[in-house]
């Protein structure tokens, strides 16, 4: 599909801190996303790459307000947390069919189509299948209705091989047929060899790299998996090299910043940390 003249997502220097008790991000505390910025044409399959805690979670809100931004752009958000039944429980006794032939106008074609892509039968109860059945059912009410923008986070998780599959390339359709942009963070790297457009790689809340698929493979000479491992090792040996240096100099290996109630730095810390439920003087 050709591409429009303007991005169909762009991000300009976005900067994200975690808020201390008080509302405002604690003095002195490094920003867990910082400067960030990526555009995004219609049509492009981006595949987002970071390391645990790299910060791709805290972009949802951005990209959920996307549609009171830019006209004509609706969002959808799909991620590994969201609940796996129709209540939020386990528990929960709702049929299948009623769940997903209950959504209101809705083409009865793509409704076929992700119903045999996901595998899904109709005379399911949410109480009586697996997680990876549930986050089918799940996956498939997410994408009922035709998005123009759409995040995915982590969601093939639960999946099995075949399931994941055709999953990745009904997606991969929808950007070619119908010109809807995918921005996918994930760890796992199974099958996306040729999945990707575009590649995206953040490290210490940074942008890194924007890349073609083809330009990665190009420039490592390795499969995506490998490149990807390279570059995640490059960054975890560049923080052991930021701690060591910080310990040789008789300082915490961790960043570690205390203020009255507020304490940053590392997590395994956290039985030190003096509390503040907000009602301390």
């Amino acid at each position: 599909m050709p591409r429009g003249t303007s991005p169909t997502v762009e991000i300009r220097g976005l900067s994200f801190t975690y808020p201390g008790i008080d509302g405002h991000p604690p003095p002195g505390f490094r920003p867990l996303i910082d400067d960030f910025s990526l555009a995004l044409d219609s049509g492009d399959c981006c595949l987002l790459i970071r390391s645990n805690g790299a910060g791709s979670f805290q972009l949802k809100p951005v990209f959920c307000k996307l549609p009171s931004l830019v006209l004509n752009v609706s969002v959808l958000v799909v991620d590994h947390y969201m609940p796996i039944s129709a209540s939020g429980r386990r528990g929960s006794q709702c049929p299948v069919e009623k769940m997903i032939l209950g959504v209101a106008c809705i083409n009865p074609q793509r409704r076929a189509e992700l119903i045999k892509v996901l595998d899904i039968d109709l005379s399911w109860r949410m109480h009586k299948v697996s997680d990876g059945q549930r986050r089918r059912v799940q996956i498939c009410m997410g994408l009922l209705k035709p998005f123009k923008v759409l995040l995915l986070d982590e969601i093939t998780v639960d999946l099995d091989v075949l399931v994941r599959a055709d999953l990745l390339r009904f997606l991969r359709k929808e950007c070619e047929e119908r010109g809807s942009t995918i921005i996918y963070a994930t760890h796992i790297f199974d099958g996306l060899n040729d999945w990707p457009t575009l590649v995206v790689y953040v490290a210490h809340g940074k942008w890194q790299l924007a890349l073609p698929i083809d330009k990665v493979k190009e420039n490592s000479k390795l499969s995506l998996m490998r490149a990807v491992e390279s570059w995640l090792r490059g960054e975890r040996y560049e923080e052991w090299q930021r701690r060591k240096q910080r310990k040789a100099k008789g300082l915490s290996e961790y960043e570690q910043k205390i203020e009255g109630s507020r304490v940053t730095g590392d997590p395994a810390c956290v039985a030190a940390r003096p509390l503040n439920n907000g009602w301390a003087d």
